[in-house]
């Protein structure tokens, strides 16, 4: 299945529906952002400080996917309904 980016939400969702899915989007984005930073931290600092963003970014990276799995599920069940 493809990203889901937010301009997508606005055919796929209406009302209350659009409300959980932008929000669903918001969360998979501000993962992926501190999984990022702390990818670039571990590159630029020491031993621990490596050891420390690796497990921040892996947390990040599997919030952002389960984010991303409950914005498929809620299109697909929204879709359903209509």
């Amino acid at each position: 299945m493809s990203r889901i980016e937010f301009n997508d939400l606005f055919d796929a969702c209406k009302g209350k529906g659009f409300i959980v899915a932008s929000r669903l989007v918001d969360i998979r984005n501000q993962a992926e952002r501190i999984a990022n930073q702390a990818n670039d931290k571990q590159i630029a600092n020491g031993e621990f400080a490596v050891m420390f963003a690796e497990n921040i970014k892996d947390w990040m990276n599997d919030l952002a996917s389960v984010a991303d799995n409950a914005l498929a599920s809620h299109i697909e069940s929204h879709n359903a309904q209509e």
